[in-house]
């Protein structure tokens, strides 16, 4: 088995395992584990969480150092990406986005279909056993009120943990199922899956995501069925996805409140803007990054505290981990949707504008555990398109770690 094989299982290994442990630890079930090893090792600071991210950390590193091969040019980029990501982490004191890179340059040789089928079986059955577990009785069904509706967690931390592994589910269906012809079974599927989080968890985001998802590929499936070349159509949503990115941070820098467009917006969003406004003028932007707090001290009387909220994902990168990092993230994103447009991968450009528009309305749109997607930067980055020759130029070129 040659060193690029051997990578891709190592990940393919990796990624089921974080995938498992990143489902069931956010359930009563974390706790229960966490006792258990605190009782066999007599240790009561023993976390299963830290040894998964020790474990996961490990695999990854092992496959950058030893078994990957980089150009020159591949060195000068990703060292171009990771310095300002680390510098930006130490300042944040945050390290999501530091996870993600490593993902990202651990992915060089792992298939992206591959990948997407993996996540969406693991997801086809633990959220099904998660769910059956609550109401056997084994996991607690956390709940509460929005504007007179309960809302149900079924077996996950928080009902809107529920509503966004359903909007995985669904997103991870649409591009598994991408080539079948039978587009209504398609759209019944996401319409429940829409009316479930809605009833259900009543989550608003994932309610958002799964429409915009279902609004796209009924484009898409227009489009096939006239037989109307979707090139166009493409760049125009993939243009709209830097839009959306660009525009939801200019926007928060305004106060909703002098615009009646505007205020509207923000109220349909939850007031994403109106906090996210708050949050720019007490904290401002930095070129490197800062800790950031959505509990916060006010200025002008001791003693009174604020708690805000920073959902919108491209504002809170930016406070967070400053102007460089956000620019450079931008760019990646930027990259990896062209980069499918060119390849006329409809479905996958289809799903990563919705995650745009999904990444105004929470911050969990830079985090593996809620975006699997952003694995798709991995192509852009080591041109995926031509892996094949990419394979034999660099067998001659020896520029690997431990080789």
């Amino acid at each position: 088995m040659n060193r690029e094989r051997i990578a891709e299982r190592i990940f393919d290994i990796t990624f089921e395992l974080w995938c498992f442990f990143d489902i069931i630890l956010r359930t009563a079930f974390g706790d229960r584990i966490n006792d258990f090893l605190r009782n066999v090792v007599w240790d009561n600071t023993a976390d299963i969480n830290k040894v998964v991210d020790v474990t996961v950390l490990f695999l990854l590193m092992c496959i950058i150092v030893f078994f990957q091969r980089y150009s020159y040019k591949e060195l000068i980029v990703l060292a171009l990406i990771t310095v300002p990501v680390i510098l930006g982490t130490i300042k944040a004191d945050n390290n999501y986005l530091i996870s993600v890179l490593l993902f990202v340059v651990a992915a060089r040789y792992v298939n992206m279909d591959k990948i997407i089928k993996i996540y969406f079986i693991i997801l086809l059955i633990m959220i099904p056993f998660v769910i059956i577990m609550c109401m056997m009785g084994s996991l607690p069904d956390y709940t509460m009120y929005r504007g007179g509706q309960i809302r149900h967690a079924l077996g996950f931390e928080h009902p809107n943990r529920l509503g966004m592994r359903i909007f995985q589910l669904s997103a991870c269906f649409c591009y598994v199922m991408k080539n079948s012809v039978h587009n209504i079974p398609k759209f019944i599927i996401m319409g429940i899956a829409a009316y479930f989080v809605y009833k259900v968890p009543n989550s608003q985001t994932a309610f958002i995501g799964i429409f915009i998802l279902m609004f796209m590929v009924m484009i898409g499936g227009i489009y096939d069925r006239y037989g109307i070349d979707k090139k166009r159509l493409m760049n125009i949503v993939a243009i709209g996805a830097v839009v959306v990115n660009v525009f939801s941070v200019w926007l928060s820098f305004f106060d909703p409140a002098q615009n009646a467009l505007l205020l509207s917006l923000d109220k349909f969003l939850s007031r994403r803007f109106y906090f996210g406004h708050k949050m720019y003028k007490y904290y401002g932007i930095t070129l490197w990054g800062q800790k950031v707090s959505t509990l916060v001290k006010d200025k002008k009387y001791v003693g009174i505290y604020h708690q805000w909220y920073l959902d919108n994902a491209y504002l809170s990168i930016l406070l967070r981990f400053g102007i460089v990092v956000y620019i450079v993230f931008s760019l990646l994103l930027a990259f990896a949707i062209f980069y499918y447009v060119k390849q006329e991968n409809y479905t996958m450009v289809a799903i990563l504008f919705t995650y745009s528009v999904y990444g105004i309305m929470t911050t969990g749109f830079y985090m593996m555990s809620h975006n699997i997607f952003l694995l798709t930067i991995t192509s852009p980055l080591y041109m995926k398109a031509g892996i094949s020759g990419a394979k034999k130029r660099y067998r001659r070129f020896k520029i690997v770690w431990g080789l």
